[in-house]
């Protein structure tokens, strides 16, 4: 299903903005960056959600709206005869709304079907303003009521496995040598969220998450820790209301392993790894002037840890672009997510490089393995038994990057 949302509204009006604080908030949640300018617009890698930003409607936006199954608009109103928090089926209308702005959602599909013959299928989120002064913080009751409309958004869009934020906003004490005192502020926080995996009706363990992207971390835990070797092996994915558990039901019998290659949470990795063979492969060489580069361009990537700070991420690259992102709070999390995302997509890349934000340990080289990265690139250092661990397992470990100079740990001969 292709939907575009569009939220509409002047942001340096206070509440008239109201529609585009939701929409940073749940481009967020995806990853990506919230639209700055009216006009702007992101969507998913997939293309099927596109988040448009907007001063107004237009009418000559009518016929590109019927491009899309569905088109979900998000407005202020100001009347007291309406909820403070609606969401509701818009249709084609000559009226005049309550709304904020002259051209309303109902209008604008007015004249799509006048002009095609058809509309798509379309929702009306609306919340209300109760201030509409120069200035682009949101009202105290409007903020409220935008984080609830982004829970409402989402479950339109089925999203359950992005049901939370993955950060809250949070009051604190900002202190500066120039003020006369502490400064009263919001700050965005990072959420620890615990998920609990059930394999086969028994449980394995809770992971401590960032609570977006579950089942690609479920199915990407399982792949990297050798339980299962294909997503044709995952029969059902099954995700609690409230996010706290996940149930995987796999073909076939599992065994739970007895450690698991997370150092951090009290297990160590394996005595004695098994390395796949590279024999017969053919050799793959990069530019090693082209790695900054390419490296920058996944640090671009960052949008959480840009906004909230405190979350690590990691990609996936054929060596040419980079093709997957993603963000936790947790490093091992993002590999994790990494090989879920790619393992449940159609896999039409190879993949050839892995970046990371964080320390590369062991345990992490040990969850490259199952994805056959021949590279794995990080801004800091890695240990000495990481280092051990590429270099017996054929990849080329690459550390301290910056925009014009890295350090090689092992396979220095796969750069050229």
């Amino acid at each position: 299903m292709k939907r575009l949302i569009i939220a509409y509204g002047n942001r340096d009006r206070e509440d008239d903005g109201a529609g585009w604080h939701v929409l940073e908030k749940i481009t967020s949640v995806f990853g990506l960056r919230v639209p700055e300018f009216p006009g702007e617009w992101v969507e998913t890698a997939d293309g099927s959600l596109r988040f448009l930003y907007l001063f107004q409607l237009l009418p000559e936006m009518a016929e590109d709206i019927c491009d899309y199954d569905q088109v979900i608009f998000i407005d202020a109103h100001n009347s007291e005869q309406l909820d403070d928090l609606l969401l509701l089926d818009a249709e084609p209308t000559s009226e005049h709304s309550a709304f904020t702005h002259h051209m309303g959602a109902g209008v604008l599909l007015s004249i799509a079907k006048t002009l095609t013959g058809n509309c798509p299928q379309a929702k009306m989120l609306t919340v209300r303003g109760f201030s509409f002064q120069f200035k682009r913080e949101l009202s105290e009751k409007t903020a409220k009521l935008v984080d609830k409309a982004v829970v409402l958004l989402q479950n339109e869009l089925g999203l359950a496995d992005c049901g939370l934020l993955p950060y809250v906003e949070m009051p604190t004490k900002l202190f500066l040598d120039t003020a006369p005192g502490l400064i009263d502020q919001d700050k965005p926080v990072i959420r620890e969220h615990s998920l609990e995996l059930i394999v086969n009706g028994e449980s394995w363990l809770s992971l401590i998450c960032s609570p977006c992207d579950l089942k690609e971390l479920a199915v990407g835990f399982l792949w990297n820790e050798n339980v299962i070797s294909e997503k044709e092996q995952v029969n059902e994915i099954t995700l609690t209301h409230d996010l706290s558990t996940i149930e995987v039901t796999v073909n076939g019998e599992v065994t739970k392993p007895t450690t698991f290659h997370r150092t951090s949470t009290g297990t160590e990795p394996q005595a004695t790894p098994v390395f796949s063979t590279r024999e017969n492969e053919v050799e793959v060489r990069l530019s090693a002037s082209e790695l900054p580069e390419l490296y920058n361009r996944f640090s671009m990537e960052q949008k959480m840890h840009d906004f909230a700070g405190g979350f690590h991420t990691a990609g996936l690259s054929d060596g040419e672009v980079v093709n997957l992102v993603m963000e936790d709070l947790g490093r091992h999390n993002c590999i994790d997510k990494l090989a879920g995302a790619w393992l449940l997509g159609e896999q039409e890349f190879e993949p050839l490089v892995l970046m990371l934000t964080g320390r590369v340990s062991s345990e992490m080289v040990m969850k490259s393995l199952a994805l056959g990265v021949r590279f794995i690139i990080s801004r800091t250092t890695p240990t000495a038994l990481a280092v051990h661990m590429a270099e017996e397992a054929g990849i080329c470990l690459v550390g301290y990057m910056r925009a014009n100079q890295f350090e090689v740990y092992s396979h220095s001969e796969y750069l050229i």
